[in-house]
């Protein structure tokens, strides 16, 4: 049996995460009330409203403002999707942590918050440059 993942994630306003996440070019796939899901990375990422995340999860949500529990990335096309995150976030509300930068001379990346405060990455790799071990 092939199993699919999912990303289940708290939001506080979920007509807000809708439009934010809309708004960087992520396709819907489910709006059901309490929840709405996004396809991101080819992974079903599902925005839950916290007081039903609280109660699936049966645990306390993380407080993002004080730490991390996750950094979730998505594979870029290229260096000028990474880019164009930057702007895309900035107009939909989120907070840049890391711009656009290179890393080992064969990723490049930039970071941003979401406004419930995960954290993403968004990552090209060009696997020409990629070192071999």
């Amino acid at each position: 049996m092939e199993q699919e993942l999912w990303l289940n994630l708290p939001v506080s306003d979920l007509n807000r995460s809708k439009a934010f996440f809309k708004a960087l070019g992520f396709k819907t796939l489910r709006d059901a009330p309490g929840m709405i899901g996004f396809k991101i990375g080819g992974v079903p990422v599902m925005m839950v409203i916290e007081s039903d995340f609280q109660k699936y999860a049966d645990n306390f949500i993380a407080n993002t403002s004080k730490g991390s529990e996750i950094l979730i990335s998505i594979d870029a096309s290229d260096r000028e999707y990474v880019d164009a995150m930057v702007e895309k976030v900035n107009e939909a509300g989120g907070t840049v942590f890391s711009k656009p930068e290179e890393i080992q001379g064969w990723m490049y990346n930039m970071g941003f918050v979401d406004p419930d405060g995960h954290r993403w990455n968004v990552l090209y790799m060009d696997k020409s440059k990629m070192p071999e071990h």
